[in-house]
């Protein structure tokens, strides 16, 4: 799990993860031991990616999430998506730690570059994390699904199974981002725009003159 120290309370909820992790055996049975579910810092780590391992950027949104003063947090986001890495929204629903309608984020607090495509993080689905015991524990073992764990009760073709369908979703997702288009695109398009309806206009005058003279020629 990476996390941006300047995302308050997500390196908490990232222990939380990761305990509920041990606790519930969430990765298959022979893996199920410390250390399966790591935390590190995303900034350092986003530098120096040079294993094999799964990673998921956690992204513990609360009201006061894009108000770190220097815009980290923005730009680590933008950062692991570049690198086809999964995010994983956590939205906090106490209102004393932070908790907030999810419309809050679309009022001018998410930088617009992450909202527009390639990007557009909210199509992603946010995992709501209630206040309370039970209801925690679900949005806990919710928030290790999404990033990829299996129940451990699974046999091993269907943990196989349930793996590959996730990294296919998120595959999928990859490839369907939307070519992002340059200003010479944008001008040139328009300039095409632009001479279809001359043409058409140009057409359609010729037609109501030539209508107009045979009418003429008739009286």
């Amino acid at each position: 799990i990476l996390v941006c120290r300047d995302n308050d309370g997500a390196w908490s909820v990232a222990e939380e993860v990761q305990e509920a992790a041990k606790k519930g055996r969430a990765l298959a049975p022979e893996a199920a031991k410390d250390g399966v579910v790591a935390i590190r810092e995303a900034d350092h780590a986003l530098e120096n990616l040079v294993d094999d391992s799964h990673h998921v950027l956690l992204l513990y949104m609360t009201d006061r999430l894009w108000y770190d003063p220097d815009g980290t947090v923005a730009r680590l986001v933008q950062a692991a998506m570049d690198r086809n890495i999964t995010i994983a929204m956590v939205h906090e629903q106490t209102p004393n730690l932070g908790g907030c309608p999810f419309s809050t984020f679309f009022q001018g607090q998410t930088p617009q570059v992450l909202l527009q495509p390639p990007y557009s993080l909210y199509n992603a689905l946010a995992i709501p994390l209630y206040g309370s015991p039970e209801h925690r524990k679900v949005s806990l073992r919710h928030v290790l699904r999404h990033m990829g764990a299996v129940s451990c009760d699974a046999g091993l073709l269907r943990r196989k199974l349930q793996r590959l369908r996730h990294f296919m979703s998120v595959a999928r997702l990859v490839r369907t981002r939307a070519p992002v288009e340059s200003q010479e695109d944008i001008l040139q398009r328009r300039i095409r725009t632009s001479k279809i309806i001359r043409v058409s206009s140009r057409r359609r005058s010729e037609g109501s003159d030539l209508e107009q003279s045979r009418r003429q020629s008739e009286g």
